[in-house]
């Protein structure tokens, strides 16, 4: 099992089919930033299987470097 995903460089085409599935599944499926996933999203993608572990993962992904 994997509970998280983060993807760069993801096309609509990649994603589109796993967001009700990642989502229904109790997951969360956003850009880098937390965002719904638009066909105009930058190709950021964040996967997680819970809502405060994608909480987590977008602090660290947005951290100054």
């Amino acid at each position: 099992m994997i509970d998280i995903i983060a993807e760069s460089t993801m096309k609509i085409w990649d994603w589109a089919a796993l967001v009700p599935i990642v989502e229904g599944a109790g997951g969360c499926i956003t850009d880098w930033h937390g965002r719904k996933l638009t066909a105009e999203s930058d190709g950021t993608v964040l996967a997680c299987a819970s809502p405060s572990l994608s909480r987590e993962a977008l602090t660290a992904l947005n951290a100054p470097s």
